[in-house]
């Protein structure tokens, strides 16, 4: 395997020298992708959030600007990107908003009701069992909270088809995991547009 295509492995599990290099790229490029998913959950100052696969922090830290008496969780598989999202969030950490932790959705303490408001940026496709985790997240979730799950397709000759496809695939798995008022916002990113899938905890409205 080239350098190239070690480094490209390095956005599904970041290890290493490489990883902390694929950490810094998706800082410098994923703000945008994480403002966007962030402004579909209309968070609250109170609220409590949960991020799957919080990379090197960047939706962490935009999220805690937002929040006061709230606090928000994250969970991602790498130890490496922990590392950089603690050294990014420093602070917050330190008073107590944030909360960041190692492993998967399937690692997550099994509490109903924990979560107002719960986001995913480019993770979910490395989800094991994508059925199980939103099983999961739905009864994570308290009754009237939301969810949104943002995919990009990175890989080469990628086109916005690929994005929407992938989408209208996520609102049946989540469809069949409870959630409810269901929708798919379509925006234009580089190199190729992103999907956000939204839903919600309660009753259709």
């Amino acid at each position: 395997m080239g350098l190239l295509n070690k480094f490209s492995q390095q956005f599904r599990l970041p290890s290493g020298v490489l990883g902390e290099a694929a950490g810094y790229l998706m800082a410098a490029t994923t703000k945008g992708r994480n403002q966007w998913t962030i402004s579909q959950l209309e968070i609250k100052p109170e609220d409590i959030l949960l991020e799957i696969g919080y990379g090197p922090g960047v939706g962490i830290k935009e999220c805690s600007a937002l929040i006061e008496s709230g606090k928000i969780e994250g969970i991602d598989i790498s130890t490496t990107m922990k590392k950089q999202a603690e050294r990014k969030n420093k602070q917050f950490i330190k008073q107590g908003k944030v909360k960041l932790l190692s492993g998967t959705v399937k690692d997550l303490p099994s509490e109903e009701n924990t979560y107002d408001k719960i986001f995913s940026v480019n993770s979910v496709m490395f989800w094991e069992d994508q059925a199980e985790a939103f099983n999961k997240l739905y009864t994570l979730l308290n009754e009237g909270g939301k969810i949104a799950v943002t995919y990009q397709p990175m890989f080469k000759g990628a086109k916005e088809e690929d994005a929407v496809h992938y989408g209208e695939e996520l609102q049946g798995i989540m469809k069949s995991a409870g959630f409810r008022d269901i929708r798919t916002e379509l925006k234009q990113f580089k190199p190729v547009a992103a999907i956000c899938v939204i839903g919600c905890k309660g009753r259709e409205g």
